[in-house]
């Protein structure tokens, strides 16, 4: 491997390797880590900048346990929270402690006593916690010698992952007599960089360890679609050995592969933040104790684990920003062994990218709704509002967006946000309001929709440049490193070591209703129209009884959401038929099947007709049909005064003939017509279908 730094960290020669040895077990201290504790216990303001895996938080750790005052860890996360402090040795977990939610007041106010007593030297706090008053109140009277911010990349507004109540931590400073600050982070930029000490109103010194991870192989593997997806995630599953991590970007998705990985004889299970916390402490444990071999997971996974023995991480999706993309395939091979990290893209993945990109800025009305909503209830320019009454009064569908939306407010200097009152937020207006106020909120919104589409056209940009991998995310950092790197698929594309399965499929039957009805009649179990449509595509996420069919992939060479068309065709016109087994599920079975209908499939020639307009390769009632269709769109945009696209497109009317909806749910699944079309002309174009052969 030939991947290497070229501005490797110097290290200061000291004491600290004793206290190492003595608390914590280790001999050496890794990259960067020696000067970060050293400068956090004399007293020095410090941003360390580390990936994932390299120590973090055992720089604070030590730190703390080697300073006269107590030291104070802003977590995000409760569960990080309770790992970091239940995985800590033996002597120095007896001077650790938390405070959080889960904690009921008489016990957090004896944690408090022993921190005033020297019981703790270690205290673990949410970034909330310091909007109450009374908390701050107690640890200024305790005397804290060191705040340490972690995941500090949550203040800025320009990261990926900002976080309103970070904002306070300078008030919350100040009010403790500005103790010394070290911020962590494995994904600050230099424009991040910048926006962290202008939080905080101080300048942090920053100590970079490298983002490059020589034992990292950076691999990007273009797949068609939702199909060859799963496949792909399955071939990694049973050919890699050690323990590997599935990241997907939904729950839903994180079940699905998950289910189908275990139907394959892969040790696998999902985990979400949709699950109890005890169906969540489970599968961790079976995760990290290696019962099972892969883990199914949204981002809820990962912050704190130790698992040094990662051998590969997956995504089946694109990661919001490059930031996360490292900060997830950086929970591999922590153990310094050589370790794989796929990214599974397509042109769908960049499409939904963008899309989620746009959907996380705030409109300007909710911005501007809830400003005059705390404008209403301000007496004096004060307002004292929880955030489910601010969600109603701004007419916010989301309670957990009035937090980041004052946050927002804040940045443009209309207002502030000061100690909470109980569960309402405090906000001090400015007054009297600034008179280009909605001109703050704007150039607030438009800086914040360029960085988010920044954010994701710069992953996009990872995945489909054929440059160095690794060269994109150092510079990408401010580093740079040697290439060719031996370590990526561009750099070394021999070195795959799984190969993309095939997903060549054979041709449709010339009867296919017969080829549905039949299927339906062979199964050993029946199925359900999920089921039975994954089971004629040929699937490898079909029911595991269904995959023993003869007719298991009958109709793979049709798009699913067409087979699932045609079987609901087949049930409006009474051939199969729904019932409820005795656990409460919809199933199928065949009904009356004579007088089947012709089910059409596109063909080459069609598609290629398709995108021209004609009608050359249809014959019969599907010509007439899709004559009658284009007059009948004719007369439409005529009497709209609109072009004839705009009513419907062509390759809408090709897919109405093709698959002859019968009802709303049927039109509604044709690409192209939306919820305002079929509102229009649903009705009129379930009609002409009806009339015609």
């Amino acid at each position: 491997m030939s991947l290497t730094a070229t501005d490797p960290i110097q290290h200061e020669e000291g004491d600290l390797t004793g206290p190492l040895q003595r608390l914590f077990g280790f001999s050496a201290f890794r990259a960067g880590q020696e000067e970060i504790v050293r400068r956090a216990v004399e007293g020095r303001d410090t941003l360390a900048l580390m990936p994932t895996g390299a120590g973090k938080s055992l720089c604070y750790q030590l730190a703390a346990m080697l300073r006269p005052t107590p030291t104070l860890v802003i977590s995000p996360l409760i569960a990080l929270m309770k790992d970091q402090v239940e995985n800590l040795p033996p002597d120095v977990a007896r001077q650790a402690t938390l405070i959080n939610s889960s904690l009921d007041p008489g016990e957090a106010s004896r944690r408090l006593q022993g921190l005033a007593a020297g019981e703790y030297k270690l205290l673990y706090a949410a970034p909330e916690r310091l909007r109450q008053r009374q908390f701050v109140a107690a640890l200024r009277s305790v005397g804290l010698g060191l705040v340490v911010i972690d995941e500090v990349h949550c203040m800025s507004m320009w990261g990926h992952d900002f976080r309103p109540d970070y904002m306070f931590i300078r008030r919350a400073l100040s009010e403790l007599g500005d103790p010394v600050v070290l911020g962590l982070t494995a994904t600050a930029t230099r424009t991040t960089e910048q926006d962290i000490s202008r939080s905080l109103g101080r300048d942090l010194e920053p100590v970079r360890a490298s983002v490059v991870r020589p034992n990292l192989r950076y691999e990007v593997e273009q797949v068609e679609n939702e199909e060859a997806r799963l496949r792909s995630a399955l071939a990694h599953a049973k050919a890699r050995t050690g323990s590997g991590i599935i990241y997907a970007r939904s729950r839903e998705k994180c079940e699905q592969v998950a289910r189908t990985l275990e139907q394959k004889g892969v040790r696998a299970l999902h985990y979400h933040a949709g699950l109890e916390s005890s169906e969540r402490s489970r599968v961790q444990e079976a995760f990290l104790q290696g019962r099972i071999q892969v883990i199914v997971a949204t981002t809820a996974f990962g912050m704190g684990i130790d698992k040094s023995d990662i051998r590969w991480v997956l995504l089946y999706n694109f990661p919001n920003s490059l930031e996360s993309y490292v900060q997830m395939v950086g929970r591999a091979g922590r153990d310094g062994k050589p370790s794989t990290c796929v990214l599974l893209a397509s042109h769908a993945d960049e499409r939904n990218l963008r899309r989620f990109a746009r959907q996380d800025i705030p409109a300007v009305d909710d911005l501007r709704g809830v400003y005059r909503a705390l404008r209403r209830r301000a007496e004096d320019g004060r307002a004292e509002v929880t955030a489910e009454e601010l969600a109603g009064d701004a007419g916010l569908a989301d309670e957990s967006q009035p937090r980041v939306l004052v946050g927002m407010l804040e940045r443009t200097g209309l207002l502030r946000r000061e100690y909470d009152a109980g569960r309402a937020m405090t906000v001090r207006l400015t007054l009297p309001p600034p008179a280009d106020a909605a001109g703050r909120i704007e150039q607030l919104l438009a800086a914040y929709d360029q960085q988010a589409t920044t954010r994701a056209e710069r992953m996009i940009g990872f995945a489909e440049t054929r440059t160095c991998r690794h060269q994109q995310v150092a510079r990408f950092f401010g580093e740079e490193v040697r290439v060719p790197c031996g370590m990526c698929d561009v750099c070394a594309p021999d070195a795959s070591e799984v190969v993309a399965p095939e997903t060549a499929s054979r041709p449709l039957p010339a009867d296919i209703a017969r080829t549905i009805v039949d299927t339906v009649d062979s199964l050993s179990w029946p199925l359900g129209l999920k089921g039975l449509t994954l089971a004629l595509k040929g699937s490898v996420a079909a029911p595991r009884s269904a995959q023993r069919s003869p007719s298991f992939g009958a109709l793979e060479a049709a798009k699913e959401g067409v087979i699932k068309r045609w079987i609901e065709r087949l049930v409006d016109g009474g051939h199969l038929e729904f019932f409820e087994s005795e656990d409460g599920y919809r199933l199928l079975r065949t009904g009356d099947t004579s007088g089947l209908p012709t089910l059409h499939a596109v063909t080459p020639s069609a598609s290629k007709s398709k995108a021209a307009g004609g009608v050359e390769d249809l014959s019969g009632a599907d010509a007439e049909l899709f004559e009658r269709l284009r007059t009948w769109r004719l007369e439409r945009a005529q009497k709209a005064g609109v072009a004839a696209f705009v009513v419907l497109s062509n390759g809408a009317l090709r897919e109405i003939t093709e698959v002859r909806p019968t009802n709303l749910r049927a039109l509604r699944d044709v690409n192209g017509i939306g919820p305002s079309k079929i509102e229009q002309y649903g009705e009129e174009i379930l009609a002409l279908v009806r009339d015609t052969g």
